[in-house]
């Protein structure tokens, strides 16, 4: 076949989505493949796609080796061997295709033995350099964590593209997530609330093919990852460690809410499967039979259909219906927060420097991770190591606690300051409910009597936790 008759396919890549870039070398090859006068064939195109890592057989390499095997053209074009490939797994791959190749600092013949190693230094120096480069990289990414700004990736959810800007509606959706946490709201139902909002994801949708990148619907999980992200109370966690220094973008919440959160979510019986509670008093109340004390759990009544309580450690205890019970409870906390001292009684100012707490936590794991340093340059023994860890640990338990303690957002307060509570009252839902209950009261129940048909309310005792 005469060299005027060559049929060439072009190969452009780039690691990044920028379409001009495409576009540059797309014209530069077709100038090439016009000036040797030879047929130009098809385009193969990796947008946004490295040549260090794998490239599947559905990429622009993959169908354009597979083209190449079938012989559908005689020269593959490329702006350089860079452009084309990295390593040497590749350059085996596009040998074996039997495929010459060109590019505009000249031709290859990956035929002769002298052709081959000449590719093989290219390819081990264009690796070479994206090596370094990615340490570089690295580095440098590793300052800026030190030093507190925002490392790159994707944007996350309630910033704008440059990390360190809040969006307003997201950041509030973000900001009432964590509240509604407090409040005993599933993240379930956070999701629902966000995706009837119309937000999205920080996976937004790109210029590219397929799924990848497209808007996502919130799920309880992917709230979980935002409400546990520390980037929300203003600090930055690189490779899974929590930087000394603060974040330079501004905190969606203090750090007393943050670590609070932590506390509830962090909760193995949040995550127990099993079917959501439905009743107000379920794992709240407890059993007043002599010695007893157990959880009540809802179910276990005599009449179908109609909902009861019973004692969660003998069915001989107790088992009475829920109804009339549950009414008492709610009349009497719409009654006690209804009170015109109800605030002075249940609002107790907080005292804890949230902030302190937070720097004495910071400088404990300090401590910490400069003593293991210690340990492994052998300046303390082990045991010395072993001691002061665990003194630093048990302060840090206390720390920690403190910080959930003081960030627990006080969940009577809207009640208390409402003109008319009951109205608050039946805008809640169940778990919003039984988080109030938790908070103003200790409820025991106790069998309604033999042959009793009419609620007495002296089988539910009630001892209020906020009193004067």
């Amino acid at each position: 076949m005469s060299k005027s008759t060559l049929t060439a396919a072009l190969y452009v890549r780039q690691s990044v989505d920028a379409p001009e870039g495409i576009d540059r070398q797309r014209a530069r090859c077709q100038a090439l493949i016009a000036a040797r006068g030879w047929v130009s064939g098809r385009e193969f195109a990796d947008n946004d796609v490295s040549a260090s890592k794998v490239r599947g057989p559905s990429t622009g390499w993959g169908r354009m080796l597979d083209a190449a095997r079938r012989g559908e053209f005689d020269v593959v074009v490329a702006v350089n061997l860079d452009r084309l490939l990295r390593t040497q797994r590749d350059l085996s791959a596009l040998i074996e295709s039997g495929v010459k190749v060109t590019t505009l600092e000249g031709e290859l013949d990956l035929a002769s033995a002298s052709g081959e190693m000449q590719a093989s230094v290219l390819t081990s120096m264009a690796r070479f350099e994206a090596r370094r480069k990615s340490e570089r990289q690295i580095r440098a990414n590793e300052h800026r964590a030190a030093s507190g700004q925002w490392v790159g990736g994707r944007r996350p959810f309630g910033f704008e593209r440059d990390g360190m800007t809040l969006r307003t509606v997201e950041a509030d959706a973000v900001r009432q997530g964590f509240d509604d946490v407090l409040n005993g709201i599933p993240l379930a139902a956070i999701a629902r609330s966000w995706n009837g909002r119309g937000l999205l994801t920080g996976q937004e949708r790109q210029a590219r093919s397929g799924h990848a990148g497209e808007p996502s619907q919130w799920t309880g999980q992917t709230v979980r990852f935002v409400l546990t992200n520390p980037r929300y109370a203003g600090q930055v966690r690189y490779k899974g460690e929590i930087q000394p220094t603060p974040a330079a973008w501004p905190a969606v919440v203090d750090h007393g809410t943050f670590q609070a959160v932590q506390a509830i979510l962090s909760d193995p019986s949040r995550r127990k499967p099993g079917r959501s509670v439905r009743a107000l008093l379920t794992g709240i109340a407890v059993c007043g039979a002599p010695g007893c004390g157990g959880k009540v759990h809802a179910g276990g009544g005599a009449r179908r259909g109609v909902r009861s309580y019973r004692c969660g450690e003998s069915m001989g205890h107790f088992a009475r219906m829920a109804e009339p019970v549950d009414e008492f409870v709610e009349a009497l906390v719409v009654a006690r927060l209804s009170r015109s001292d109800a605030r002075d009684l249940l609002l107790a100012p907080r005292s804890t420097d949230s902030a302190a707490l937070h720097k004495e936590a910071v400088g404990l794991r300090e401590r910490m991770d400069a003593l293991a340093v210690a340990f492994a340059d052998g300046l303390v023994s082990a045991s010395q190591l072993r001691s002061g860890t665990e003194r630093m640990r048990a302060r840090l338990n206390e720390v920690d606690a403190a910080l959930a303690d003081a960030g627990k957002t006080d969940v009577l307060g809207e009640l208390v300051a409402a003109n008319d509570v009951g109205a608050i009252w039946g805008s809640y839902n169940i778990d919003r409910k039984r988080t109030v209950v938790r908070a103003l009261m200790n409820v025991t129940l106790h069998g309604p009597g033999r042959g009793t048909r009419t609620f007495r309310p002296e089988t539910v005792g009630i001892e209020w936790i906020a009193s004067n």
